[in-house]
């Protein structure tokens, strides 16, 4: 019974085949793609997987085996493994789905025994490992009308559910921020198919009073997901899923202290699954582990004083002042390798832990407010909501405490109002630090928008000329 829900929905069954492809090919043993017997390993796995690989990048495999990156790799992939074992056991159960945005964490979710499902989460792993990515489910979405500039990161999203890729949302849940696009997307999404919105509404301002409106927003979506599942909120489940995504907070600040070294001891490929990880906030104890590698490693090579750069390659400390570019993956592990640009941190990942910190877990009272507060602060909503002085603060204390010596903004094509704020972070980066910024535009699910020759190209020239 649970095969029939494994292979019910595309995008899910594609996902799980993923993990199941990595995780045999690093635990294979393998060093190199060179190593690798293809047809071998081929017959070795189940016919829909064989038939999977020869559309994926394998750019991003070769990356993903080397040294610094394998097992982390690995972790990653047996964390969301896990995670979707779990989806499809629940979805069995008939336990209601409950799609969420990225400005929040998924921890008040499971403490409530549904679902949770992150509706931008699958689109990104598919364009990430494939090609095509999702680009048929965007094209079809916008042939019924809707304008190519919307975010494709909710396009084929949209569609997918529509067609049966993946399942039908019980009920969605979207906090305010940051941004037009994902708030229509979000109602087209309800209005089509019948499907209750949570809304919660995200003050403009950053203070203390902006902070309590938000907060009682927390406490209203809490009552009101009681009212439309018929689930009410578990103490004692809240907590185990509120420790988990401590315990991996814990360490991604830690790895924020430690990327302060010179040389950057933390491996630049790995900043993309940190990202991942963080929207998967408290699933499961699996990405406790992922993120528990990349400690270690990362400690490792800390407490030697060393990096992950080719021996004798000069650093280039870089901070990416907006998100990453999934459909390009390896393209970090090939600027770290090629022209020794290190990753630091950026926008699209960045949750200060200096100033969110960790849920206080004594009560369901502190819980909420402690998850309000990280969402609060999440990526795209601290940076993106209120002032644009946050954003630029940020990274120029940023770039000053982490020694940075360039700056990346990769702009996605639907994130407009990221575009006026990237000419006067430059601005202040260059006047205040004295470090260059690229711009250069792109989409962070379709790789048509910018392809990867041509992005190669100009990252290459930026990095050629601050050698």
């Amino acid at each position: 019974m649970e095969e029939t829900v494994r292979t019910q929905y595309e995008w899910l069954r594609k996902l799980d085949a993923v993990c199941d492809l990595f995780i045999g090919l690093i635990g294979s043993g393998v060093k190199t793609m060179a190593d690798v017997d293809m047809p071998a390993f081929l017959q070795q796995v189940p016919e829909y997987h064989a038939s999977l690989a020869p559309e994926g990048y394998p750019e991003l495999f070769a990356a993903s085996l080397k040294e610094k990156n394998r097992q982390a790799m690995y972790d990653n992939c047996v964390a969301m493994k896990q995670y979707l074992q779990d989806l499809f056991a629940n979805m069995e159960q008939g336990k209601p789905l409950a799609y969420y945005f990225v400005t929040m964490t998924p921890e008040i979710l499971l403490g409530m025994d549904l679902a949770p499902v992150c509706f931008e989460l699958v689109p990104v792993f598919l364009s990430a490992v494939f090609r095509r990515g999702v680009e048929e489910e965007m094209d079809l979405l916008e042939l019924k009308g809707l304008p190519p500039h919307l975010c494709s990161a909710q396009k084929g999203t949209v569609t997918a559910i529509e067609i049966g890729r993946m399942p039908m949302p019980d009920v969605l849940v979207k906090p305010s921020t940051p941004c037009d696009s994902s708030s229509m997307l979000y109602q087209y999404v309800m209005e089509r198919n019948n499907v209750p919105l949570v809304v919660l509404d995200a003050p403009y301002y950053s203070n203390q009073r902006a902070f309590k409106y938000y907060h009682d927003e927390w406490k209203r979506m809490v009552e009101r997901l009681e009212k439309l599942t018929g689930h009410t909120l578990d103490e004692d489940l809240l907590r185990k899923h509120v420790e988990y995504g401590n315990q991996q907070l814990w360490y991604v600040y830690e790895m924020q202290k430690m990327r302060r070294a010179v040389p950057n001891p933390d491996s630049s490929m790995h900043r993309a699954f940190d990202v991942g990880a963080l929207y998967q906030c408290g699933v499961n104890s699996k990405y406790v582990d992922y993120l528990r590698t990349c400690y270690e490693q990362t400690k490792a090579r800390y407490d030697k004083g060393i990096g992950c750069l080719p021996e004798g390659k000069k650093e280039i400390r870089t901070l990416w002042t907006w998100g990453i570019t999934p459909f390009y993956l390896d393209m970090y592990d090939w600027l770290e390798e090629d022209f020794g640009m290190t990753y630091i941190e950026c926008a699209g990942g960045y949750l200060p832990g200096d100033i969110v910190g960790l849920v206080n877990t004594s009560s369901v009272e502190s819980m909420i407010e402690g998850l309000a507060w990280r969402s609060f602060n999440m990526p795209m909503a601290r940076n993106v909501m209120s002032f644009s002085d946050i954003w630029i603060n940020d990274f120029v204390k940023l770039a000053k405490t982490y020694h940075a010596d360039a700056a990346v903004f990769s702009g996605h094509m639907a994130c407009k109002h990221s575009w006026g704020v990237n000419k006067l972070l430059s601005d202040a980066l260059q006047e205040e630090v004295g470090i260059p910024t690229f711009q250069w535009e792109t989409d962070i699910v379709d790789a048509r928008f910018t392809p990867r020759e041509s992005a190669h190209d100009q990252l290459a020239e930026f990095f050629n000329n601050i050698q």
